[in-house]
């Protein structure tokens, strides 16, 4: 009897030893990436090209040197929009334009509320990256989809059903570029509670209930790329990741439609086709003068919104790049 209770305690011992020993190695791979990560960031290896100069490699003085050639006048460019929506609209678009050289911004009906359907994937995958900053997370975590994982409301990943396995990286890359559910259940399901959720929104000045129905305005949801861009909730290589991810939405038939195609635009959608929300906002990278755009719409239909959202766009670009000339 005495023999079989040391036998058992022998065991779990072992199990715990086991356990401890797995658990450091984790912490200690992932340190080790975020020391191999501080080296290449410290060596320049890594290119900052979508975060702000300002907090990239720019010191005070350069920035502020580089600010004084700034003076456009954003007037005219309101007059546009507000034609292109008097024009062309069905339903309801707020707009809202930011100079991220100067600050200076102009809106239409940009405190107007909207559901953000998919919108909130983007501060979904910041609160996910912000645990691999910290080390508790590694972004080649194994995932195995389970049934309560699937979900075929939006994109495809369902498709390969329960048991399929696949990594962090690879849920938050579906998640964003396809705006696919299921990638963003099995993030959620794993490595979120509402806690972690809310206090990013909190951090980034956007609401924070656990009610679906909360709404959005343009202006407010234009904050989480600002927050990307100067780098000020996520370090500086996991903005630039988020931002890396976000250039390759697939549905490009709104703001990326109304600019030259080499321009580079980190930008998310969210729509609803039952509803009659269409959604896009961004950043927009024309050379020396970025700048955030952020639309929504709602009552209207898609072939409305890609066009609207398209020409306003448009509108804006062109504008930029004239006052380049």
């Amino acid at each position: 009897m005495l023999k079989e209770k040391i036998s058992k305690q022998s065991i779990l011992i072992l199990v715990l030893i086991i356990i401890l020993l797995g658990s450091l190695f984790t912490t200690l791979k992932v340190k080790e990436e975020n020391a191999r990560l501080k080296e290449r960031i410290n060596q320049k290896e890594i290119q900052f090209e979508l975060i702000s100069e300002s907090v990239a490699w720019y010191d005070a003085g350069q920035f502020l040197e580089k600010q004084k050639k700034y003076h456009i006048q954003y007037a005219p460019l309101k007059e546009n929009i507000t034609r292109i929506i008097n024009s062309n609209a069905i339903g309801t678009y707020g707009v809202y334009f930011e100079d991220l050289n100067t600050g200076a911004s102009i809106g239409i009906n940009e405190k107007e509320k909207y559901l953000p359907m998919s919108l909130f994937k983007v501060p979904l995958m910041m609160s996910i990256l912000k645990k691999v900053e910290t080390g508790e997370h590694s972004l080649d975590d194994k995932v195995i989809l389970t049934v309560n994982d699937l979900d075929s409301n939006s994109g495809l990943l369902y498709l390969k059903g329960a048991g399929y396995q696949t990594t962090m990286r690879e849920l938050i890359d579906i998640m964003i570029t396809e705006s696919d559910n299921t990638a963003m259940r099995a993030l959620a399901n794993r490595y979120l509670d509402d806690g972690d959720y809310f206090k990013a929104l909190s951090i980034m000045g956007l609401p924070t209930t656990t009610d679906s129905r909360t709404k959005v305005s343009a202006k407010e949801y234009s904050n989480i790329f600002r927050s990307l861009y100067f780098s000020n909730y996520l370090r500086r290589p996991f903005s630039e990741l988020a931002l890396t991810i976000l250039l390759d939405t697939k549905f490009n038939s709104q703001i990326p439609a109304g600019v030259d195609e080499r321009v580079k635009v980190s930008h998310k959608v969210g729509f609803d086709y039952g509803t009659g929300y269409f959604h896009d906002c961004g950043i927009i990278y024309v050379p020396e003068e970025n700048y955030i755009l952020c639309i929504m719409a709602k009552n209207t239909t898609q072939e409305n919104a890609d066009l609207v959202i398209s020409k306003i766009s448009e509108s804006i670009f062109d504008y930029k790049t004239d006052n380049l000339k």
